[in-house]
């Protein structure tokens, strides 16, 4: 009896794995393309920040990447998918959100950075929370 519930259990392995590897890549594609619409997007900032004047197609390319995040992060966390989504519509012409309309929706690009950092790497405490011994 003991050799065939080891023989099942056996059995069972190699399957179990795979189904954490499939849930890996899953939650690992969420967080590149979250990732790549971040980094993109402050490097779009940066440049307007340094003089540059507002590129339409480097906007369009933002609307694309945001609302191309929001799919895979669906099976993670469908409010920042939604809230991705949302991000995606504010670059299809950021001119008709107002402030207040950007903090409603969420799609603050720093929040949105510490969300992704959140599921990034959950146990991870920020400058702010950590306590420096004192010497």
């Amino acid at each position: 009896m003991l050799e065939f519930i080891v023989t099942q259990f056996s059995g069972l392995i190699k399957p179990l794995q795979e189904l954490s590897k499939d849930r890996r890549d899953l939650r690992d594609n969420a967080l590149r393309a979250i990732s790549h619409a971040l980094t993109e997007t402050y490097l779009y900032y940066r440049d307007l920040d340094s003089g540059k004047p507002k590129n339409p197609d480097v906007e369009r390319q933002l609307a694309n990447y945001w609302a191309a995040a929001a799919i895979p992060i669906r099976h993670l966390d469908p409010d920042l998918a939604m809230t991705c989504e949302f991000k995606a519509e504010y670059w299809v012409n950021p001119e008709n959100w107002s402030e207040a309309q950007i903090h409603e929706h969420g799609i603050a690009l720093a929040g949105l950075r510490e969300t992704y950092r959140k599921l990034l790497y959950p146990q991870f405490r920020s400058a702010k929370s950590r306590v420096e011994p004192t010497l």
